[in-house]
């Protein structure tokens, strides 16, 4: 390290982050196996890494495509325990460091308690400074007590195996179960993949599980979301409860959007002709921009024309009018992705839809 590059840690102790468990006494598990149970993931007791799409399905939609499927932003472990602590150990082959997100986001899982009345944030599993193949961490509880626990997996990162450790004569059981069994999909670019929270139970995804209970599965794509005819197939042939659709931002221009844009809800509707579909604009902050308007125009008439011939499962969620009640400077982080503030404004629009699919969809439980 140079003399002009230095790590804070030098100089404010209280950010050091032991990177072992150290000489607690824990016995470690295999999330693969039971009682675990992992959501947003592609078969994840068959693959040797935890992916979100099949490669030859991943291949076939982009080269782009194929590398972030192999982020697990979106993923899941869920399982209860009486255990006063809860470890994690996790071996990575990459860690997506960025310049506009931080470490928390891109490499840490982070821990949430969930009960019937809802769910809430313990801490997160900090990865040490400069972690680039895994790490160990524990969480200490106040009490030993019975818990539903939920850890959710990095967003940018590729993680090979995760084990959980808990203290020798603990209780292992399954997690809370989901209101829903099918999940909801979630297709998009950087913003539904997650990029700009700060820790990845803060993706907006993941906040609206918690709302409403859900089983989610993200399948959002940095720079990648291009509603290419493969992805379409792909999405088409997916046994889901509902799909938010937000697909906007990385299409090159409005004309592209056009082209796509309806024939990929279109190829959807043909294998569910009655699936709940929320589709999403982009979180626009600059009222002048032609572009985004246009972009937004094309998204209206996907919906507008749905309804007109009788489409009573379709949702549409104006991007433009996100940050208004929070303050359109407050909720971007960069001109185009949204703070953990924006990622909130965004669930907020959101929720009045998702909670009418939840109240009227078969495939969630009353």
């Amino acid at each position: 390290m140079s003399e002009n590059e230095f790590s804070y840690v030098e100089v404010d102790k209280n950010l050091i982050v032991t990177a072992s468990i150290r000489d607690v006494d824990l016995h470690m598990y295999d999330v693969r196996r039971a009682p675990f149970e992992l959501y947003g993931m592609y078969r994840p007791e068959d693959e040797e890494w935890f992916v979100r799409m099949p490669e030859e399905a991943a291949a076939s939609v982009s080269e782009g495509v194929l590398r972030l499927s192999n982020e697990p932003t979106g993923g899941r472990i869920r399982f209860s325990t009486n255990s006063p602590c809860v470890a994690i150990r996790a071996e990575m082959c990459a860690v997506g460091y960025g310049s506009h997100y931080p470490l928390m986001e891109a490499g840490a899982f982070d821990l949430y308690v969930d009960t019937p009345e809802g769910s809430h944030f313990e801490r997160p599993f900090t990865p040490p400074y400069g972690m680039k193949e895994g790490y160990e961490q524990i969480i200490k509880f106040r009490t030993a007590e019975e818990r539903f626990l939920t850890i959710n997996f990095p967003v940018h990162a590729r993680v090979k195996n995760v084990w959980v450790g808990v203290a020798p004569g603990s209780t292992l059981g399954k997690g809370l179960p989901y209101s829903n069994q099918k999940p909801v999909v979630f297709y998009g670019s950087s913003i539904t993949h997650g990029t700009g929270t700060t820790r990845p139970g803060l993706t907006y995804s993941n906040r609206l599980s918690r709302r409403f209970n859900l089983n989610i599965y993200n399948l959002g794509f940095s720079g990648q979301c291009k509603g290419e005819p493969a992805m379409a197939e792909y999405l088409a042939g997916l046994d889901m409860a509902a799909l938010v659709l937000d697909y906007d931002h990385n299409a090159p221009t409005p004309e592209y959007l056009e082209e796509t844009h309806k024939a990929l809800f279109d190829r959807i509707r043909q294998s569910h002709p009655a699936l709940p579909v929320i589709m999403l604009t982009r979180p626009n902050v600059y009222p002048e921009s032609v572009t985004a308007k246009r972009a937004r125009d094309v998204i209206y008439k996907t919906y507008a024309d749905a309804k007109a011939a009788g489409d009573e499962n379709v949702y549409f969620v104006d991007g433009s009018e996100y940050m208004k009640p929070f303050g359109y400077d407050d909720g971007i982080l960069d001109g185009v992705h949204p703070n953990d503030l924006g990622y909130h404004a965004m669930v907020e629009a959101i929720c009045p839809h998702m909670a009418q699919i939840v109240a009227k969809s078969k495939d969630f439980q009353k």
